[in-house]
């Protein structure tokens, strides 16, 4: 949408510019457009790249927060293996929560919300482990290793939800759009004054500029779009869990 959007809008710039600017002004402002080219180039370059480093870690971050959890909810599961735990219950819950999570609130996490649903069934695996956690029968250390991974699954489902609500700031994105038009503006009167040999090149250098920028709205945000992140681990997590690898359901 944004190349053809910045390709109609040139175009009729270039057509429009033509028409109107004489042949001894199109020479006269090509020589300013040529020499302002390199400074325009190099702010678009800066501010798209400052944008695209901070929402690309952002987005490693809710891939490495999905992780986290994961790895917080095989943890739970081969816990509850331990002497005088009801693992079974405990690995039941932690697989109706996944459930929810992936059926339930992963297309949630697209609009930047979370699901009451899921709220309820992380709540009842809560419930769950405490419970069992406080039996007399279970040991101390089983015990805090049990409410350990518990509280890490709340705490990485919160992370998630806030990487999920997180948005591109709108100013940064207006000026780095913002010098992207300046940009194409001067490459068009350049082109003006180049000729007709030249306009293809220049063309290029106009089609990157949307393109860049939808890099950047792409991976602004990080469960929406081409450039998302999967649930890849959560769902081998459930997946070991309907195997019963790590025990009984």
């Amino acid at each position: 949408m944004l190349l053809g959007w910045f390709a109609v809008w040139t175009a009729g710039a270039y057509l429009l510019l033509d028409a109107v600017i004489g042949a001894k002004d199109q020479g006269d402002l090509g020589i300013i457009a040529g020499s302002l080219m390199g400074a325009l180039g190099g702010l678009f370059a800066f501010l798209t790249a400052f944008v695209i480093t901070i929402e690309w870690g952002q987005h490693r971050e809710a891939e490495h927060t999905v992780g986290m959890e994961a790895d917080a909810c095989v943890r739970l599961a081969w816990i509850s293996r331990s002497p005088g735990c009801d693992g079974a219950a405990i690995r039941r819950d932690l697989a109706a929560y996944l459930r929810s999570v992936l059926n339930e609130e992963w297309p949630a996490l697209r609009d930047g919300a979370g699901c009451e649903a899921t709220h309820d069934r992380m709540g009842e695996l809560q419930y769950r482990v405490r419970g069992i956690a406080a039996e007399p029968d279970v040991a101390a250390s089983v015990s805090a290793d049990l409410t350990t991974a518990a509280d890490a699954i709340a705490v990485t489902r919160s992370e998630r939800l806030n990487a999920a609500a997180r948005d591109l700031p709108t100013p940064l994105f207006l000026l780095a759009f913002l010098s992207g038009i300046v940009l194409a503006l001067n490459a068009v009167v350049l082109a003006l004054h180049l000729g007709h040999a030249y306009s293809l090149a220049i063309a290029g250098i106009v089609a990157l500029i949307p393109l860049d920028l939808a890099l950047l709205l792409a991976i602004a945000m990080p469960f929406k779009g081409d450039l998302h992140v999967e649930g890849h681990a959560l769902v081998r997590v459930l997946e070991n869990l309907r195997r019963e690898r790590y025990g009984p359901i």
